[in-house]
């Protein structure tokens, strides 16, 4: 078990303490939320990577990773995501527990963590110039190298044709044509509104003691804080006019079909665990209508599966094809919707189906950096449910209320990448 506590610091600062003794090592992370914005996403895809290279103490990676050996091999990790209409900046320091050491390094480690955030290496009003170019170039190859991926490709195109007018659509780590113009001077600035301004969620998990703490981050995590922002999302909820259908055309040897559902249900709504239910029944895995009847019956797709996007109340569903099936494989995919929407679910998927959910659930517990995900997202969605609770909503799940859910969920955009 673990025993977990959201704490207000004040300035839009939460602390999240999750007390759990199974591993070996402790987590500290610092998250801070932006809206998801074209004219600053880019920006901030540079920065987690930027702080990570080098602070006015610690001045480049050699020093860095001196500092990690002396702390017995901790280390440092930095990133950004998309969750609905936000983009987060992550930062997380994994560290041995004292209680397999000699020595106390726990409150080293969080002033040499809290340093690489809050006193990055300066030079001449801005970041180290080397240090931006070579994350700038990073960032570029890895924007990139989206289409290498066709399958995630063809799921971030159906996003962006699907969420045309929505934040949603905005690709997390931003656009190549912004890279050009950001310098080590306008992205230093930048990164002192993010600091000032930025909703931040420290979330620190393992074997420790919560006043302890609780002490230290007030003592050592010193932001200075200034216009803080809120973040508002767009509407999740609406009408489709029409389904839009969108190909592209690259050089690919496999057809990626994506289609896109608005599920209209909010992720604080109990029919969430209904929808969740839902979609495993549809394409949650080897159980799954989809992949039992689309795949495996008719051999008509190399893969398929459908996921939830829980902060934008979106469903997709994936699968790579032959070009020539095209018409069949819409078809068929069809037919698992209407199956379940006439009530034609057996016992035992919806059994398989809730089982597959749980298992997921359970796992979120055997890693510290999942833990901390999963508490973070809880506490910046206002919902109080822990994993043994959701479990309970899951298993409480029935028939009707997936065929109850499926009335809502309408097609909305088809995404077809072909040769």
């Amino acid at each position: 078990m673990h025993k977990v506590e959201r704490i207000n610091l004040g300035d839009k600062i939460n602390l999240t303490f999750i007390g759990v003794d199974k591993f070996k090592t402790n987590l500290i992370s610092v998250y801070m939320q932006r809206p998801l914005d074209k004219k600053e996403v880019t920006k901030n895809a540079l920065i987690p990577n930027i702080l990570k290279s080098g602070s006015n103490k610690f001045k480049s990676q050699r020093e860095i990773s001196k500092k990690l050996d002396d702390l017995y091999g901790a280390g440092v990790y930095a990133d950004v995501a998309k969750k609905g209409d936000m983009q987060i900046l992550s930062f997380k320091m994994s560290i041995t527990d004292e209680t397999y050491l000699d020595e106390k390094i726990f409150k080293e480690s969080l002033i040499f963590f809290n340093d690489m955030i809050n006193d990055p290496l300066v030079e001449n009003g801005g970041f180290n110039k080397e240090y931006v170019d070579i994350e700038k170039n990073n960032l570029s190859d890895k924007i990139k190298s989206r289409i290498n991926d066709k399958s995630r490709y063809a799921l971030e195109r159906c996003i962006e044709e699907m969420c045309k007018d929505e934040k949603f659509s905005i690709y997390e780590y931003g656009y190549e044509e912004d890279i050009e113009s950001i310098n080590e001077k306008n992205l230093y600035d930048h990164y002192k509104t993010i600091m000032k301004s930025s909703p931040i969620d420290i979330v620190v998990a393992g074997n420790l003691d919560k006043d302890k703490v609780l002490d230290y981050i007030k003592n050592i995590f010193k932001f200075e804080r200034e216009n803080v922002i809120d973040i508002v999302g767009d509407n999740n909820i609406g009408m489709i006019d029409s389904i839009k259908n969108v190909v592209d055309k690259m050089d690919v040897t496999q057809g990626k079909i994506t289609l896109g559902y608005r599920t209209n249900i909010d992720y604080k709504d109990d029919r969430y665990y209904s929808l969740m239910v839902y979609s495993s029944i549809l394409g949650g895995g080897p159980h799954s209508k989809l992949f039992v009847n689309v795949r495996e019956k008719e051999s008509l797709c190399y893969y398929v599966y459908s996921m939830i996007e829980k902060y934008k109340s979106i469903m997709f569903i994936s699968s790579g094809i032959e070009i020539d099936k095209y018409d069949k494989a819409i078809e068929l995919i069809g037919e698992q919707l209407e199956k379940i929407k006439k009530s034609d679910i057996s016992e035992e998927e919806i059994v398989n189906s809730k089982n597959s959910i749980i298992n997921s659930i359970k796992s979120v517990r055997d890693s510290l950096n999942s833990l901390s995900d999963f508490y973070y997202s809880q506490g910046i969605s206002d919902v109080n449910e822990n994993l043994d609770s959701i479990m309970k909503k899951i298993q409480n799940v029935d028939i009707k209320d997936v065929v109850d859910v499926s009335s809502d969920i309408n097609l909305d955009t088809v995404y077809f990448l072909r040769n």
